[in-house]
């Protein structure tokens, strides 16, 4: 009795947790493959995420930019959304620090960090008039960094 009590209790937590983390996994299909030829290799950074959105919806993902580091951040989208994904950049007190509506929606930024922040990143995915508004896409954000290479003399 108790091994099939538990055993029903596993399959509905099972169907719960599986419907809620289809998007759990798409960004990195889209991890970007490039080549490198100045020897320097960005990884991968804890705070990539993939989240599920309707349109019109914004969600917050937190994270910390370390001084002396470069990074690199790609957005990656469900076709549902034409690759046009707000991100905005913004420092804990509110300071924005980079905003791809003024950039024409770039989803693929370079930088070097100066100072080390802890950052807010805002995805807001696009309204779309010609879906249901109950509609559900994934968008992806891929962060990579690696230290700041000394270069020069």
């Amino acid at each position: 009795m108790f091994r099939f009590a538990l055993s029903v209790l596993f399959s509905i937590f099972f169907v719960q947790l599986s419907g809620a983390q289809d998007c759990y996994d798409f960004y990195k299909k889209y991890i970007p493959r490039r080549d490198n030829n100045s020897g320097f290799a960005y990884t991968l950074n804890n705070s990539s995420v993939s989240l599920g959105f309707k349109p019109g919806e914004s969600k917050c993902v937190y994270g910390e930019l370390l001084q002396g580091k470069d990074y690199r951040i790609t957005i990656c989208s469900d076709s549902l959304y034409n690759g046009v994904v707000s991100l905005v950049i913004k420092t804990n007190d509110g300071k924005i620090l980079y905003d791809n509506s003024q950039d024409d929606f770039n989803v693929d930024i370079e930088f070097s960090c100066r100072k080390t922040n802890p950052v807010e990143f805002i995805l807001t995915a696009p309204s779309r008039l010609d879906v249901d508004a109950e509609s559900k896409g994934c968008i992806g954000l891929i962060i990579e960094e690696m230290v700041t290479p000394r270069i020069g003399f």
